[in-house]
C-alpha cells in the first residue's frame, strides 16, 4: 500500500491523464490534478490551472504546499494537438503547440522547484513518437514535443544532484475509450486496421496500461538510477 505517496499529474482530466488517476487512486496514492478546463469525475483532488501561464503555476503550487509537503512523484500529461496538418503554420499555431506542449511543463517545473526546494523527486514527461520521427503529426505539435525531450533531458542532468529523475515516454498510436483512435476505428475500421499494418512493425496500438506500467517502473527502486532517457513504446513504428 503507498497511503503516504503522493503523485501529481497534469492533464488528469482527459484520455491517458484521466487514466493514470484512476491507475494511481487504485494504488492508494494521494492524487493531485491538475487540468485547465474541466475538473475530473473520479478525483475530487483536482485543481484547475492554465499551467502555459508562470504566475497563476506558481500560485498553484503555493497553494498546494499548504496540504502535501512533498511531492513523490510527478507525471506531466498535459499535452495537445490540432488534428489538421497545414502546409502554412501561423504564429498562432506555434503559440498554442508551444504553450500546450513545452511551457506547460516548463512552468511546472521552474515553479516546483522554486516552492518545494529541489527535494528528491521522480518527474515522468509524457511526450509522443511525433517529436522524434516525421508522421503525419502537425510541425508545430512535433517541434514542440522535440523542445520538451531536449528540455528534460537537460534538467535532468542538471537536478540529478539533488536525486531528482526526469524521463521521457514517447508513445505510439494509443488506443483508449472514447479517444480519436477509438473514434477512427468506429467511422472506419478497415482503414485504420490498414495503416498499423503498414506503419507498425508489431501490428498493435500503444494501450494506456502500458504506459501506466512503466510509469510504475521508473518510479520504483529499479528507476533511482535512471535519468534523462527516453523511451519509446510505439510497437516498433519509429524504426
Amino acid at each position: 500500500m503507498n497511503t503516504n505517496k503522493t503523485v501529481l499529474i497534469t492533464g488528469a482530466s482527459k484520455n491517458l491523464g484521466n487514466y493514470l488517476t484512476k491507475f494511481y487512486l487504485e494504488k492508494k496514492f494521494n492524487v493531485i490534478g491538475v487540468t485547465k478546463k474541466s475538473k475530473s469525475d473520479i478525483n475530487k483532488n483536482t485543481y484547475l490551472c492554465d499551467l502555459s501561464n508562470a504566475t497563476k503555476t506558481e500560485i498553484f503550487f503555493k497553494k498546494i504546499k499548504k496540504k502535501y509537503i512533498k511531492i513523490d512523484l510527478i507525471i506531466s500529461c498535459a499535452g495537445v494537438s490540432k488534428k489538421t496538418y497545414k502546409v502554412d503554420e501561423t504564429i498562432k499555431d506555434w503559440n498554442f503547440a508551444f504553450n500546450n506542449n513545452f511551457f506547460c511543463f516548463t512552468n511546472l517545473l521552474d515553479s516546483y522547484l522554486k516552492i518545494y526546494k529541489k527535494k528528491p523527486t521522480k518527474i515522468i514527461v509524457i511526450s509522443s513518437i511525433a517529436s522524434n520521427k516525421i508522421t503525419k503529426a502537425p510541425i508545430t505539435y512535433s517541434v514542440a514535443k522535440s523542445a520538451l525531450n531536449f528540455y528534460a533531458q537537460m534538467k535532468a542532468k542538471d537536478l540529478a544532484k539533488y536525486n531528482i529523475n526526469i524521463n521521457i515516454l514517447l508513445p505510439g498510436n494509443i488506443l483508449m475509450k472514447n479517444n480519436n483512435w477509438s473514434k477512427k476505428l468506429r467511422e472506419n475500421q478497415s482503414k485504420v486496421k490498414k495503416y498499423i499494418k503498414a506503419n507498425v512493425p508489431l501490428n498493435v496500438f500503444c494501450g494506456p496500461q502500458e504506459i501506466a506500467e512503466m510509469c510504475d517502473y521508473l518510479f520504483s527502486e529499479s528507476g533511482n538510477n535512471i535519468t534523462g532517457s527516453k523511451f519509446i513504446i510505439d510497437g516498433g513504428e519509429s524504426l
